[in-house]
Protein backbone atom coordinates (compact mmCIF):
# COMPACT_ATOMS: atom_id res chain seq x y z
CA UNK A 1 0.00 0.00 0.00
CA UNK A 2 2.66 2.35 0.52
CA UNK A 3 4.20 2.09 -2.59
CA UNK A 4 0.80 2.57 -4.49
CA UNK A 5 0.47 5.99 -2.60
CA UNK A 6 4.69 6.75 -3.40
CA UNK A 7 3.64 6.58 -6.95
CA UNK A 8 0.68 7.90 -7.16
CA UNK A 9 2.08 10.93 -5.77
CA UNK A 10 4.70 10.62 -8.07
CA UNK A 11 2.40 10.78 -11.06
CA UNK A 12 0.26 13.56 -9.88
CA UNK A 13 2.59 15.80 -8.74
CA UNK A 14 4.71 15.50 -11.77
CA UNK A 15 1.17 15.54 -13.80
CA UNK A 16 2.18 19.25 -15.64
CA UNK A 17 5.20 18.29 -16.85
CA UNK A 18 4.10 14.76 -18.12
CA UNK A 19 1.54 16.55 -19.93
CA UNK A 20 3.61 19.01 -21.31
CA UNK A 21 5.90 16.12 -22.45
CA UNK A 22 3.52 14.04 -24.13
CA UNK A 23 1.76 17.13 -25.85
CA UNK A 24 5.48 18.45 -27.06
CA UNK A 25 6.43 14.61 -28.45
CA UNK A 26 2.75 14.73 -30.36
CA UNK A 27 3.69 17.90 -32.03
CA UNK A 28 7.28 17.24 -33.04
CA UNK A 29 6.13 13.92 -34.48
CA UNK A 30 2.92 15.81 -36.27
CA UNK A 31 5.36 18.26 -37.82
CA UNK A 32 7.04 16.00 -39.76
CA UNK A 33 3.76 14.58 -41.71
CA UNK A 34 2.44 16.10 -44.55
CA UNK A 35 -1.16 16.06 -42.81
CA UNK A 36 -0.37 16.69 -39.43
CA UNK A 37 -2.87 16.57 -36.88
CA UNK A 38 -5.43 15.06 -39.75
CA UNK A 39 -3.76 12.03 -38.91
CA UNK A 40 -5.70 12.43 -35.34
CA UNK A 41 -8.69 11.93 -37.45
CA UNK A 42 -7.25 9.56 -39.88
CA UNK A 43 -5.92 7.03 -38.03
CA UNK A 44 -9.28 5.81 -36.53
CA UNK A 45 -11.63 6.27 -39.33
CA UNK A 46 -9.75 4.31 -41.54
CA UNK A 47 -9.54 1.34 -38.69
CA UNK A 48 -13.32 1.50 -38.04
CA UNK A 49 -14.01 1.29 -42.30
CA UNK A 50 -12.07 -1.33 -42.20
CA UNK A 51 -14.13 -3.65 -39.54
CA UNK A 52 -16.96 -1.98 -40.63
CA UNK A 53 -16.51 -3.40 -44.40
CA UNK A 54 -15.75 -6.74 -42.91
CA UNK A 55 -18.93 -6.56 -41.18
CA UNK A 56 -21.61 -4.79 -42.28
CA UNK A 57 -20.82 -5.14 -46.00
CA UNK A 58 -19.15 -8.49 -45.64
CA UNK A 59 -20.82 -10.39 -43.08
CA UNK A 60 -24.00 -8.39 -43.91
CA UNK A 61 -24.68 -6.98 -40.15
CA UNK A 62 -26.70 -4.10 -40.62
CA UNK A 63 -28.07 -2.89 -36.96
CA UNK A 64 -26.64 -3.96 -33.33
CA UNK A 65 -29.19 -3.70 -30.70
CA UNK A 66 -31.44 -1.04 -32.86
CA UNK A 67 -28.60 1.16 -34.01
CA UNK A 68 -26.82 1.07 -37.17
CA UNK A 69 -23.58 -0.74 -37.25
CA UNK A 70 -21.34 1.65 -38.38
CA UNK A 71 -22.73 4.35 -35.03
CA UNK A 72 -22.46 1.35 -32.34
CA UNK A 73 -19.05 0.19 -33.96
CA UNK A 74 -17.84 4.06 -33.35
CA UNK A 75 -19.19 3.88 -29.70
CA UNK A 76 -17.49 0.70 -28.76
CA UNK A 77 -13.77 1.53 -31.07
CA UNK A 78 -13.05 5.11 -30.06
CA UNK A 79 -12.40 3.74 -26.29
CA UNK A 80 -10.78 0.46 -27.42
CA UNK A 81 -8.57 2.69 -29.68
CA UNK A 82 -7.48 4.62 -26.55
CA UNK A 83 -6.81 2.08 -24.74
CA UNK A 84 -4.44 -0.18 -26.59
CA UNK A 85 -2.54 3.02 -27.69
CA UNK A 86 -2.28 3.02 -24.00
CA UNK A 87 -1.29 -0.08 -23.09
CA UNK A 88 1.29 -0.77 -25.96
CA UNK A 89 3.16 2.05 -26.43
CA UNK A 90 3.72 2.14 -22.44
CA UNK A 91 4.60 -1.44 -22.17
CA UNK A 92 8.18 0.11 -24.48
CA UNK A 93 8.16 4.13 -22.98
CA UNK A 94 10.68 3.10 -20.03
CA UNK A 95 13.37 1.20 -23.00
CA UNK A 96 11.99 4.22 -25.49
CA UNK A 97 12.95 6.99 -23.18
CA UNK A 98 16.28 5.32 -21.85
CA UNK A 99 18.32 8.39 -23.48
CA UNK A 100 16.16 11.10 -21.14
CA UNK A 101 16.20 8.85 -18.01
CA UNK A 102 19.77 8.43 -18.20
CA UNK A 103 20.62 12.05 -18.66
CA UNK A 104 17.89 13.80 -16.83
CA UNK A 105 16.37 13.66 -13.48
CA UNK A 106 12.95 12.41 -13.14
CA UNK A 107 11.05 9.93 -11.99
CA UNK A 108 10.96 7.00 -14.15
CA UNK A 109 6.85 6.70 -13.30
CA UNK A 110 6.52 9.79 -15.99
CA UNK A 111 7.02 7.49 -18.97
CA UNK A 112 4.49 5.51 -19.32
CA UNK A 113 1.53 7.96 -18.00
CA UNK A 114 2.81 10.30 -20.80
CA UNK A 115 1.84 7.42 -23.33
CA UNK A 116 -1.76 7.34 -21.83
CA UNK A 117 -1.41 11.54 -21.78
CA UNK A 118 -0.48 11.88 -25.11
CA UNK A 119 -3.33 8.44 -26.68
CA UNK A 120 -6.26 10.28 -24.56
CA UNK A 121 -5.31 13.58 -26.28
CA UNK A 122 -5.86 11.86 -29.13
CA UNK A 123 -9.18 10.49 -27.69
CA UNK A 124 -10.45 13.80 -27.05
CA UNK A 125 -10.26 14.30 -31.10
CA UNK A 126 -11.50 11.62 -32.03
CA UNK A 127 -14.31 11.73 -29.89
CA UNK A 128 -15.60 14.98 -31.57
CA UNK A 129 -15.87 12.92 -35.04
CA UNK A 130 -17.68 10.51 -32.59
CA UNK A 131 -20.33 13.15 -31.24
CA UNK A 132 -20.38 14.83 -34.62
CA UNK A 133 -21.65 11.67 -36.03
CA UNK A 134 -24.00 11.23 -33.35
CA UNK A 135 -25.48 14.38 -33.76
CA UNK A 136 -25.76 13.59 -37.27
CA UNK A 137 -27.55 10.14 -36.75
CA UNK A 138 -30.10 12.11 -34.60
CA UNK A 139 -29.16 10.50 -31.18
CA UNK A 140 -29.06 13.42 -28.78
CA UNK A 141 -27.37 13.89 -25.76
CA UNK A 142 -28.81 12.67 -22.64
CA UNK A 143 -27.56 13.60 -19.06
CA UNK A 144 -26.21 10.06 -19.42
CA UNK A 145 -23.43 11.79 -21.58
CA UNK A 146 -21.76 12.94 -18.36
CA UNK A 147 -21.47 9.45 -17.28
CA UNK A 148 -18.32 8.98 -19.97
CA UNK A 149 -16.11 11.19 -17.34
CA UNK A 150 -16.63 8.32 -14.87
CA UNK A 151 -15.58 5.86 -17.50
CA UNK A 152 -12.57 8.37 -18.55
CA UNK A 153 -11.66 8.32 -14.92
CA UNK A 154 -11.97 3.86 -14.51
CA UNK A 155 -10.01 3.98 -17.72
CA UNK A 156 -6.98 5.78 -16.50
CA UNK A 157 -6.96 4.22 -13.57
CA UNK A 158 -6.93 0.74 -14.79
CA UNK A 159 -4.36 1.76 -17.32
CA UNK A 160 -2.34 3.18 -14.72
CA UNK A 161 -2.08 0.07 -13.27
CA UNK A 162 -1.93 -1.86 -16.11
CA UNK A 163 1.02 -0.26 -17.56
CA UNK A 164 3.17 0.04 -14.59
CA UNK A 165 3.11 -3.61 -14.34
CA UNK A 166 3.67 -4.29 -18.23
CA UNK A 167 6.31 -1.14 -18.83
CA UNK A 168 8.21 -2.61 -15.66
CA UNK A 169 8.44 -5.99 -16.82
CA UNK A 170 9.22 -4.68 -20.41
CA UNK A 171 12.09 -2.32 -19.36
CA UNK A 172 13.78 -5.78 -17.23
CA UNK A 173 12.19 -8.43 -19.72
CA UNK A 174 12.31 -7.75 -23.00
CA UNK A 175 10.08 -10.29 -24.41
CA UNK A 176 7.17 -9.14 -22.22
CA UNK A 177 6.95 -6.43 -24.84
CA UNK A 178 6.32 -9.17 -27.54
CA UNK A 179 4.24 -11.02 -25.67
CA UNK A 180 1.79 -8.15 -25.01
CA UNK A 181 1.03 -7.42 -28.41
CA UNK A 182 -0.60 -10.90 -29.31
CA UNK A 183 -2.37 -10.37 -25.77
CA UNK A 184 -4.05 -7.01 -26.94
CA UNK A 185 -5.17 -8.66 -30.44
CA UNK A 186 -6.79 -11.18 -28.25
CA UNK A 187 -8.35 -8.68 -25.95
CA UNK A 188 -9.64 -6.52 -28.87
CA UNK A 189 -11.86 -9.71 -29.90
CA UNK A 190 -13.08 -10.60 -26.40
CA UNK A 191 -13.59 -6.91 -25.39
CA UNK A 192 -17.43 -6.69 -27.25
CA UNK A 193 -15.90 -4.01 -29.89
CA UNK A 194 -16.92 -5.45 -33.01
CA UNK A 195 -19.89 -8.20 -31.60
CA UNK A 196 -22.35 -7.74 -28.44
CA UNK A 197 -22.36 -9.46 -25.63
CA UNK A 198 -25.51 -10.84 -26.15
CA UNK A 199 -24.90 -12.56 -29.30
CA UNK A 200 -22.45 -15.04 -27.62
CA UNK A 201 -23.14 -18.10 -25.66
CA UNK A 202 -23.27 -17.57 -21.54
CA UNK A 203 -20.39 -19.13 -21.32
CA UNK A 204 -18.60 -16.49 -23.27
CA UNK A 205 -20.43 -13.85 -22.20
CA UNK A 206 -18.96 -14.55 -18.78
CA UNK A 207 -15.17 -14.80 -20.00
CA UNK A 208 -15.88 -11.48 -21.67
CA UNK A 209 -17.50 -9.62 -18.57
CA UNK A 210 -14.41 -10.62 -16.78
CA UNK A 211 -11.89 -8.31 -19.57
CA UNK A 212 -11.35 -5.17 -18.01
CA UNK A 213 -11.44 -3.84 -21.24
CA UNK A 214 -15.02 -4.97 -22.27
CA UNK A 215 -16.72 -2.82 -18.86
CA UNK A 216 -14.86 0.61 -20.59
CA UNK A 217 -16.35 -0.22 -23.90
CA UNK A 218 -19.88 -1.49 -22.95
CA UNK A 219 -19.71 2.00 -20.83
CA UNK A 220 -19.35 4.27 -22.99
CA UNK A 221 -22.28 2.39 -25.12
CA UNK A 222 -24.23 2.88 -22.23
CA UNK A 223 -23.80 6.28 -22.03
CA UNK A 224 -24.05 7.86 -25.37
CA UNK A 225 -26.76 4.97 -26.90
CA UNK A 226 -28.36 3.28 -24.64
CA UNK A 227 -29.23 5.68 -21.89
CA UNK A 228 -28.04 3.00 -19.11
CA UNK A 229 -26.46 4.41 -15.77
CA UNK A 230 -23.10 2.98 -14.57
CA UNK A 231 -24.79 1.78 -11.31
CA UNK A 232 -27.46 -0.50 -13.13
CA UNK A 233 -24.22 -3.24 -13.54
CA UNK A 234 -22.85 -2.47 -10.13
CA UNK A 235 -21.79 -6.26 -9.58
CA UNK A 236 -19.54 -5.62 -12.69
CA UNK A 237 -18.49 -2.29 -11.68
CA UNK A 238 -17.26 -3.71 -7.92
CA UNK A 239 -15.00 -6.07 -9.96
CA UNK A 240 -14.11 -3.77 -12.11
CA UNK A 241 -12.68 -1.66 -9.41
CA UNK A 242 -11.32 -4.41 -7.22
CA UNK A 243 -9.41 -5.67 -10.47
CA UNK A 244 -8.09 -2.11 -11.07
CA UNK A 245 -7.17 -1.89 -7.29
CA UNK A 246 -5.06 -5.15 -7.12
CA UNK A 247 -2.96 -3.85 -10.67
CA UNK A 248 -2.26 -0.80 -8.77
CA UNK A 249 -0.99 -2.72 -5.61
CA UNK A 250 0.71 -5.13 -7.58
CA UNK A 251 2.12 -2.88 -9.86
CA UNK A 252 3.55 0.39 -7.68
CA UNK A 253 5.12 -2.50 -5.76
CA UNK A 254 6.87 -4.31 -8.72
CA UNK A 255 7.86 -0.72 -10.21
CA UNK A 256 9.57 0.08 -7.37
CA UNK A 257 11.48 -3.09 -7.17
CA UNK A 258 12.58 -3.18 -10.07
CA UNK A 259 13.72 0.48 -10.73
CA UNK A 260 17.08 0.39 -9.49
CA UNK A 261 17.51 -2.33 -12.42
CA UNK A 262 15.87 -0.06 -15.21
CA UNK A 263 19.13 2.30 -15.98
CA UNK A 264 21.22 -1.05 -15.49
CA UNK A 265 18.82 -3.03 -18.56
CA UNK A 266 18.73 0.56 -20.28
Amino acid sequence: MKNMFIVLREIAVHMPRTIRLALYENRSRRSQLLLGRVWDFLNPLFQILIYWFVFSVGLKTETRNGFPYAIWLMCGMMPWLAMNASSVNAANAIQANAHVLKNVSIPVTIMPVKAIVRAYYEHLWTMGILITTLLCCRIWPTWHWLELAYYLAAAWMFLIGFTLISSSLSAVYRDFFEFLNPVMRLLFYISSVVWPLESLPEDLQFIMQLNPFAYIVEGYRKCLLYGESFLANWQQGLYFWGLTLALLLLGSMLHMRLRKRFIDQL
